[in-house]
């Protein structure tokens, strides 16, 4: 389980610090005294710690998951090492998708790479069937797992 919490950990500091690098912020000025040049709509920037923010933008409007869904699916329930067969709804995905075939099998680890770092629809749906048995009840793993780590209005 620390391993997952320090997995998680790195993945937030990751896109935090992609974030900050988009802002634009000078070395020597706090984020309260500056207003921040983003290019997200929305962002947080919170102490882990702590749970403290430190600076949020839209922070309270409801926007889509998509960035919080992607760290969600690493949260439990896999192992990296696992085997994942594509299915043809998988593969079926369009826009930005890995280009998957129906019957492939990839490492856990790569697709989760392959959706953080590119976002690819196909790797998404390969890895909820695969965790979850389905898009839905990954889903319904998702929204458990938020209601017990305290996240509200998912």
């Amino acid at each position: 389980m620390e391993k997952k919490n320090i997995i998680l950990r790195t993945i937030v500091s990751f896109i935090l610090i992609i974030a900050i690098s988009f802002a634009q912020l000078p070395a020597s000025v706090q984020a309260e005294e500056v207003k921040l040049n983003l290019y997200a709509k929305a962002a947080v920037l919170m102490d882990a710690d702590t749970g403290r923010v430190l600076y949020d933008r839209c922070g309270n409007e409801q926007l889509p998951m998509a960035s919080t869904t992607k760290i969600m699916t690493l949260l439990e329930n896999a192992n990296l090492e696992d085997t994942v067969t594509v299915s043809s709804y998988a593969a079926s995905m369009p826009k930005v998708h890995l280009g998957m075939r129906t019957g492939e099998q990839y490492q856990l680890r790569d697709l989760v790479l392959s959706l953080m770092l590119e976002s690819h629809n196909d790797s998404a749906v390969a890895i909820a069937e695969h965790v979850g048995g389905s898009v839905e009840q990954f889903a319904a793993l998702m929204n458990k797992k938020a209601e017990e780590i305290g996240c509200k209005n998912t």
